[in-house]
């Protein structure tokens, strides 16, 4: 046990402090506290540990309101004041910056934060274990754990998640009539939508077992607002699911971002907090400068979140995404929106791009056709054409440097990236600068409050030459 003053907070939410020049981590630790800290690790640089004790709390400590706070490990930071939570984020992304992209100078607004910083997730994903009892319980996995941490409450979450996850632990006990049965259920996920109230369920069972049919039409009839309920198949704690399947009722809702309509099915990804997400939007469409006349490409565009505004300023969108659940919401957007001038291609980033970008030196052959708004003839169409703005909106993995360095291929005007990781955001930004793209202005958003998590938008200029 050693005794440190917490100076600030890391990548991952642990205080940071110093002891006898070694840099201790600690979770639960606030910016401002002498805590004694229980060492769990130690390396050659660094050490690693659990506050045990608060010897003197720093002013911007503050009560967690969640009775789960420090159990679960879906929060980190509650017990840290909001506004200091902000300075944190905005901290977290300079450092970034300057440390792991060498970019010291990269003028940092302070990060946007929430009026009301609670309840804001549109998106839960419940484990679930069968307990000692025979009973079902649904939570959030304890923190660096697979355990399940039995949940009362939740204040991150939309209450109709909270309403599901609470009839779900009852129905359980009602079609489900023994404890193997009910351990076939391995967890609910949940998706609502802000703007109408609804929100649709997705059972992930081992199989498919009897109970799904009873269940999903339980759902339905006893809680309001549900408007679909899906079944998806996944074995034992593998990392990924089968798609889900609509069992009753719909499979998608419709959330309004920026006055715009997008439809969102429960395998689409869809930022998590649609308040936030349309002052992204907004931030994105104004750093963009899209005029017409112009043609953008948005580099894992989803259901269109910020292809459909751009490209109703522009001549010509394209987009590029993967997920054929989140290319079949943006075709259905594309409609409700009477947009004609987008093509969308159901294609890995890293697939497509070295074509978009081969700047017309070669005919794209048979082996380009592409399963989208078109087939290899479009792909032709707009090879050598190039880009005039770029938007990239990768994974929490970043975009790396092939795609960064592909995109500059294209020898677009401005591009514009959305990183939800400060270190991927630093190294995609260092790999665009490499090849001729340099970053005047970062703005992080607080997408993710009472977690270390922190959204940030850049945006960058090509280097005349």
């Amino acid at each position: 046990m050693i005794a440190v003053r917490l100076e600030s907070l890391a990548v991952g939410g642990e205080a940071v402090g110093r002891h006898e020049g070694m840099a201790v981590f600690a979770l639960w630790g606030c910016p401002g506290d002498v805590a004694e800290v229980e060492i769990t690790e130690v390396a050659r640089s660094f050490a690693r540990g659990v506050v045990h004790a608060v010897a003197e709390p720093s002013g911007q400590r503050v009560e967690a309101p969640c009775p789960h706070f420090g159990d679960c490990g879906g929060c980190q930071i509650q017990h840290v004041a909001y506004e200091e939570q902000l300075r944190q984020k905005t901290a977290m992304v300079k450092d970034a910056l300057a440390r792991i992209g060498g970019m010291p100078a990269v003028e940092v607004a302070e990060a946007w934060g929430m009026e009301k910083p609670w309840f804001y997730r549109n998106r839960a994903e419940y484990h679930a274990k069968v307990n000692e009892a025979g009973e079902l319980v649904l939570g959030f996995a304890r923190h660096h754990s697979h355990e399940i941490v039995e949940l009362t409450e939740c204040h991150l979450q939309h209450p109709l998640s909270e309403r599901i996850r609470k009839a779900v632990v009852g129905l359980m006990a009602r079609v489900a009539q023994s404890p193997a049965e009910r351990a076939a259920l391995l967890g609910v996920e949940t998706l609502v939508s802000f703007a109408s109230g609804e929100g649709l369920v997705t059972l992930v069972c081992d199989g498919r077992p009897a109970f799904v049919g009873s269940l999903a039409e339980a759902l339905r009839e006893e809680v309001a607002g549900v408007v679909g309920v899906l079944a998806a198949r996944r074995r034992g704690h593998a990392a990924h699911r089968s798609p889900a399947e609509v069992v009753s009722g719909v499979g998608h809702v419709v959330e309004e971002i920026v006055g715009g309509k997008h439809r969102v099915s429960a395998d689409s990804f869809f930022q998590s907090n649609p308040a936030q997400a349309g002052r992204m939007v907004e931030l994105v469409r104004e750093w963009a400068r899209v005029e017409r006349g112009e043609v953008v490409l948005d580099l894992y565009s989803g259901v269109g979140t910020f292809l459909l505004p751009l490209a109703r300023l522009a001549r010509r969108g394209i987009g590029v995404e993967e997920s054929a659940a989140a290319v079949q919401d943006a075709r259905a957007n594309l409609r409700t929106w009477g947009l004609r001038n987008v093509t969308l291609y159901e294609r890995k980033v890293e697939r497509l791009l070295p074509r978009l970008s081969e700047m017309g030196r070669r005919r794209a052959g048979p082996s380009a056709r592409l399963r989208g708004n078109g087939d290899h003839r479009a792909l032709q169409r707009e090879q050598g054409r190039g880009a005039d703005v770029i938007v990239l909106d990768p994974p929490r993995k970043g975009c790396g440097p092939i795609v960064a360095a592909y995109a500059a291929k294209l020898r677009p005007r401005r591009m514009v990236l959305v990183s939800c990781h400060p270190a991927t955001l630093a190294r995609d930004l260092k790999s665009l600068a490499e090849n001729g793209y340099v970053c005047r202005r970062v703005q992080p958003v607080d997408m993710f409050p009472q977690t270390w998590h922190v959204e940030a938008v850049g945006v960058c200029e090509r280097l005349q030459g």
